[in-house]
């Protein structure tokens, strides 16, 4: 997200998802969009962060999130991601944190996991639910349990 560019374009920060997004554990990143247009140093992403800091009152453990979410969703090669996240970074929850890289503390990066984890099964077991009771209205009443 690019919340400078889009306060300036069509979405004022008080409207701005990317609080609400974050807390509720999506993949959000922090970009720049046309630098030369909405920033006013050489450092353009680091007035993103800094503006995100100061409109929505993030913390330190939200913007190393932020920077994880940002590498992890590069197109940087393994190599690069491996440099800033650790060697590990491809595995999931605890095991693709090393805390010593991202600053992100292990029971952030668990509760994400976890929360991802039961959302994905609640997801899969409406899914399968529906398909059981599709199946059942497809099949003759003498067939049907």
């Amino acid at each position: 997200m690019s919340p400078l560019s889009n306060n300036s374009l069509f979405l004022d920060y008080q409207r701005n998802p990317l609080n609400s997004f974050l807390s509720r554990g999506l993949n959000v990143t922090l970009s720049t969009d046309d630098p030369l247009q909405f920033h006013f140093t050489k450092e353009p992403l680091i007035e993103e962060y800094s503006i995100a800091t100061q409109v929505w009152k993030l913390t330190s453990v939200d913007m190393c999130e932020l920077a994880r979410n940002s590498v992890l969703m590069s197109g940087f090669s393994q190599s690069t991601k491996s440099y800033w996240l650790g060697a590990n970074y491809q595995e999931e929850g605890v095991l693709g944190n090393d805390i010593t890289r991202s600053n992100v503390p292990n029971i952030r990066i668990s509760y994400r996991y976890e929360t991802l984890t039961r959302e994905l099964h609640i997801l899969l077991r409406g899914l399968l639910t529906r398909r059981r009771s599709t199946d059942q209205a497809i099949l003759p009443p003498s067939k049907q349990r």
